[in-house]
């Protein structure tokens, strides 16, 4: 059965919103057989991208063989080969070679290439790899070995119809392995998520309260996504506790409970976010949020007005927060918190 406002899960078909742009994009990086770097915010929706594309690919008489391979839970590189190792032999329904002795390039390469002979003895199939979290992998011990490996499978299967989908929810760090450095550069396309429009988000809200007989003003729908800049997992999070809150109309109230309710389902992750931050972390957020992700942190009345001390505590204080995942640079600049709801929450919260 189809659930209005379903947020525990990818989503397909009626449930899927807008991103007609990169779905496109998906497509054709597939069929063309090109690898691709997918990554955005926690939640904003990648998963459902992915599956809905496989969805479309198939229902057009295109299908793909697909796996996926988890690298987020590796606590060593062997870890994740291993898995890859057992996932790409299961979709090839074969056995494939584990790693076995010290991780060196030459061993990484061993493991990773082995998927290329079974991709070349399927004429007129596709296939598509994905690694989730793949940022991960970079954090490891002998990381470097493993990446020069993984780069020359990249090199080995540019003419294979293959192709490899690596996707990570850490913003700053996939913007770091695909964005700024040139090791990837040439083998990779790079999709982003851009923000859901604000009209299809309110057209799938009202559409969805049609459907379970709610009734919520034009205004406060706007204002609703609005306030969680536009971020689809929390506003259909949202929506469904106000469509458990009401049997009728979704009035202030209501809004206001599911609002409070949404931030308790985070409030532990958030206090710990919290509790994690320096002094002059937690006084540069401040900064951000009274000033807008324009604020010049270094001139001397931002610095003054927030104890930042000086320009290079700055950087270090922003350097530091990047890394943390806690805010970003907008693709015109500006800083900004990746989390909407972590910013209402240090907002009108923490910092009161």
């Amino acid at each position: 059965m189809e659930i209005a406002f379903s947020y525990d899960r990818s989503v397909t078909g009626k449930q899927f919103l807008g991103r007609k742009s990169e779905c496109g994009q998906l497509q054709k990086a597939i069929l063309d057989g090109a690898n691709i770097a997918l990554y955005s915010a926690p939640k904003a929706g990648k998963s459902s991208l992915v599956s809905h594309v496989l969805l479309q690919l198939k229902e057009s008489g295109r299908p793909v063989r697909f796996c996926k391979v988890l690298a987020g839970n590796a606590i060593r590189i062997e870890d994740f080969l291993t898995s890859y190792a057992r996932q790409c032999g299961e979709m090839f329904k074969t056995s494939l070679p584990v790693p076995k002795g010290s991780m060196t390039q030459e061993a990484c390469e061993a493991v990773l290439m082995a998927v290329v002979p079974q991709i070349r003895s399927r004429s007129g199939e596709r296939f598509v790899i994905q690694i989730e979290d793949f940022q991960r992998l970079d954090s490891l011990e002998q990381s470097d070995g493993f990446m020069r490996a993984f780069r020359r499978l990249l090199e080995e299967t540019r003419e294979d119809a293959v192709s490899f989908l690596l996707t990570g929810s850490q913003l700053n760090a996939m913007k770091a392995l695909f964005g700024k450095s040139p090791f990837f550069g040439d083998l990779m396309q790079i999709i982003t998520l851009s923000r859901v429009e604000e009209q299809v988000l309110y057209d799938y809200v009202r559409k969805n309260l049609d459907v379970t007989g709610k009734v919520m003003e034009r205004e406060d729908i706007y204002k609703m996504i609005r306030l969680l800049d536009g971020n689809v997992w929390y506003i259909k999070h949202y929506m469904a506790m106000c469509d458990s809150m009401t049997r009728g109309y979704v009035n202030a109230a209501v809004m206001d409970g599911a609002l409070s309710a949404l931030i308790s389902s985070q409030l532990p992750y958030f206090q710990y976010i919290a509790s994690t931050l320096t002094c002059f972390q937690l006084r540069f957020l401040k900064a951000l949020i009274d000033n807008g992700p324009k604020c010049n942190f270094s001139s001397a009345r931002v610095m003054a007005d927030y104890g930042l001390n000086s320009s290079a505590n700055v950087v270090r204080v922003r350097d530091a927060l990047l890394k943390k995942e806690i805010i970003t640079r907008g693709e015109k600049g500006g800083w900004y918190f990746i989390d909407p709801l972590l910013c209402y929450w240090f907002k009108h919260y923490f910092f009161q």
